[in-house]
């Protein structure tokens, strides 16, 4: 009896263990961030005033979205003869792209939003304010900048068990994500102008999900988009209600191609309208964080705080 209670003491405490654990690693905490209870009361604290403050600075400053080019990908694949691969990767990225930024556009108003493609991160990070940013025929457009000083970074990204606590501006630049990844890709993760994810309660990511007719067709992988190719660059028509159209359509078809149009397959969590569903519940979500969290009174602030506000 004594050794069945031990055991069930053991597990119990094992279990608690592992819960905490899971609770630390999920708020982005870790081992270097406090050693006791009055640590861990100080990094809580600190988390806060971090969150409300980053919330109040986006309200009032900006979202660039990183939009991938698979570059490399694409420059290979041409390299060794493979051009029909390389076409498809091709316009695959540009209508993804596409939807992506029509997403945002059509249903983000939190703040203002910029478009980005990634290899323009660094120039960003760097000072540059114009010159860097997309026109929605996804060209970048010098005649456009961004005069808020205040920005977050918004990309597809893998979510991590964050190694990287609460890091000081004057080294931030120094110090890179080396916590595991989750296996799981979202199609929203926000992260400082270093690339550094944040911590909650800032809602930092929003991933897959399907809404409305997108969840009714569950059994749907793919969807067809139509889009015509003159060489330089494809011409997309976006088409908004492909989704809809199709859970509305006894015949459950897909619109036909226009005349001279091609087809292509994408992903239907890449669709325009899976999109707008993780846009709206990511601006829903920043609106309701703002409403919760007053702006810091800076003269109240430790001055050891003020080094992590960037």
């Amino acid at each position: 009896m004594a050794q069945q209670l031990n055991r069930f003491i053991f597990l119990f405490f094992i279990l608690m263990a592992q819960n905490l654990f899971c609770q630390l690693e999920e708020n982005g905490s870790n081992h270097k961030d406090y050693k006791n209870e009055k640590q861990f009361e100080k990094f809580h604290k600190r988390r806060t005033i971090i969150g409300a403050w980053q919330i109040n600075q986006l309200k009032e400053g900006a979202l660039v979205v990183k939009l991938k080019t698979n570059k490399t990908l694409i420059d290979e694949l041409t390299k060794v003869g493979n051009i029909s691969l390389a076409t498809a990767k091709r316009v695959e990225t540009d209508i993804i792209n596409k939807n992506v930024m029509m997403a945002y556009k059509d249903n983000f108003n939190f703040c203002k939003v910029y478009f980005i493609y990634s290899y323009s991160n660094d120039s960003l990070l760097n000072g540059a304010r114009f010159g860097i940013f997309l026109d929605t025929n996804l060209i970048v457009d010098s005649k456009i900048e961004m005069k808020e000083k205040f920005y977050l970074l918004a990309e597809r990204d893998y979510l991590y068990n964050s190694s990287v606590g609460f890091v000081k501006e004057d080294s931030a630049r120094f110090v890179s994500e080396h916590g595991n990844p989750s296996g799981q890709v979202v199609e929203i993760v926000i992260k400082n102008k270093y690339g550094h994810q944040l911590k909650k309660p800032f809602p930092y990511e929003c991933g897959f999900g399907f809404g409305g007719a997108a969840y009714t067709l569950s059994h749907l992988k793919f969807v067809p988009v139509y889009y015509y190719d003159g060489g330089l660059g494809i011409k997309y028509n976006l088409d908004k209600t492909q989704l809809i159209d199709l859970k509305n359509n006894p015949k459950k078809e897909f619109k036909k191609a226009p005349a001279g149009a091609k087809t292509f397959k994408i992903e239907k969590q890449y669709s325009y309208e899976v999109l707008s569903s993780k846009v709206i519940e990511f601006n829903q979500n920043l609106n309701e964080y703002y409403k919760a969290s007053p702006k810091p009174e800076m003269d109240k602030l430790d001055k050891e705080i003020l080094q992590f506000l960037y």
